[in-house]
């Protein structure tokens, strides 16, 4: 089934290029008027708004935050609806403003049409509801979910330790980790943390987990070690490396992105080295 976009816009030219690019793929509609863009929302389940910095309000043109204020206080049901802001400058001012009320992009004009399409692309797969599903093998939130929730912990001011958690098969045959080895892996993970960390699936086989307040390097190291002792030990139906990249937020990277980026290269050092290894990249 086609997604929904609605286009809030007053300008003719813009419509008519948007709708160009999109009517293939998605289902578009179009408003001018803040008024006629409620009644689009009131009426269709909407997965993306695309605007412009001005649209129009009666014979008027109006600032096109007026509206998010009143889309974003109207309810719950529209508060986190992703936003893209079209704007010919993107000043300052502007990005204090989309910041303010959740844009999720800002795209200048004028634009390529292809980045134009890609960006809408990936707004759409970044707030895709089937991402905030659990995982339905392990029951655990999938990586973006994961992602954003060890963000939002750190972003707060908690520290503590990141760790990607990689298995793979001793065979050479390229197959996918079954799923009762992913189970007891949860399992065991999950019998040591508590409900103050975050544990994630990774697609490809593996687990994301982040463990507030555990910062000191020995500390870390054994805990990792005792992960995988345990794996080891417990998984009969097949036989598996387990590596595991380490960082920790105090060291490798206040905000998220470099945490995750010193863990992965953690994980590159662990796997170099003969895997059933826990490695930091550096320290």
């Amino acid at each position: 089934m086609k997604k929904n976009i609605l286009i809030i816009s007053d300008s003719g030219n813009f419509h008519y290029v948007t709708e160009a690019i999109f009517k293939e793929r998605y289902t578009v509609f179009m408003s001018e008027t803040e008024k006629d863009a409620f009644s689009v929302l009131a009426a269709s389940p909407i997965s993306l708004i695309i605007m412009t910095a001005s649209i129009k309000a009666g014979t008027k043109q109006q600032d096109g935050f007026k509206f998010l204020e009143r889309l974003r206080s109207s309810g719950k049901r529209f508060s986190d609806t992703p936003v893209i802001l079209v704007a010919p400058l993107i000043a300052p001012v502007i990005i204090s403003k989309a910041h303010e009320y959740n844009v999720s992009e800002l795209i200048q004009l004028p634009f390529d049409p292809i980045a134009y399409d890609e960006k809408v692309g990936e707004v759409l797969f970044k707030f895709s509801p089937a991402r905030e599903r659990p995982d339905p093998v392990t029951g655990l939130p999938k990586k973006y979910a994961g992602e954003q929730s060890i963000a939002a912990l750190l972003e707060s001011g908690r520290k503590g330790a990141l760790m990607l958690i990689d298995l793979d098969h001793y065979s050479f045959v390229c197959t996918g980790i079954s799923e009762k080895t992913l189970l007891t892996c949860r399992n065991i993970i999950q019998e040591e943390i508590d409900e103050k960390a975050v544990l994630a699936v990774l697609k490809a086989g593996g687990f994301l987990l982040f463990v507030p307040e555990l910062r000191e390097r020995e500390k870390v190291q054994n805990y990792a070690a005792r992960l995988i002792k345990k794996i080891l030990e417990r998984v009969e139906s097949e036989k598996v490396y387990v590596s595991i990249g380490l960082a920790v937020s105090e060291r490798h990277g206040k905000n998220y992105e470099d945490l995750y980026l010193a863990c992965d290269k953690g994980l590159g050092e662990a796997r170099k080295h003969g895997k059933n290894l826990a490695k930091f990249y550096s320290w």
